[in-house]
């Protein structure tokens, strides 16, 4: 009787076992790839929501700090902010005024002597404000594709 010398050979399994591990492997790193798949787009899904709920809370922000400059400027047709993405000390500090203060002044009524701006005013602003959206959303996009 021949002996062969790889004791592998002697002890190989059979074709259809073969086969079934295959499978069985193939199945385990399909399954591993998409729970890590899943895991990470959990992730960037939580960041992307992160990241918006900033963006739309630093919007709101300079929404009310430009309403306010508007008021104190008293006439409405003033020139926008240059920056408006990256508050002055002033507005800043102004911000934080609001955060402490949120739902004191933001709500209340407009009092009835106050100067109202002309419809083209009115218009220009909703304008502007539009264009911020838009900007806030390109960059958005940008951040989570």
């Amino acid at each position: 009787m021949i002996q062969t010398a790889d004791p592998c050979i002697s002890a190989m399994p059979s074709t259809r076992m073969l086969l079934l591990a295959t499978a069985s492997r193939l199945r385990s790193r399909i399954r591993s790839g998409l729970a890590d798949a899943t895991a990470q787009v959990v992730t960037e899904t939580q960041l992307a929501a992160q990241q918006l709920q900033q963006e739309w809370q630093l919007f709101w922000e300079e929404v009310f700090l430009e309403a306010e400059r508007l008021e104190q400027s008293g006439d409405g047709a003033a020139e926008p902010d240059p920056s408006p993405s990256v508050p002055s000390q002033q507005q800043a500090a102004a911000a934080d005024g609001a955060r402490e203060s949120e739902g004191d002044s933001r709500h209340q009524p407009e009092p009835a002597t106050r100067k109202r701006a002309s419809p083209a005013q009115v218009q220009e602003s909703i304008d502007q404000l539009r264009a911020e959206v838009a900007g806030l959303n390109q960059c958005l996009e940008k951040n989570t594709l």
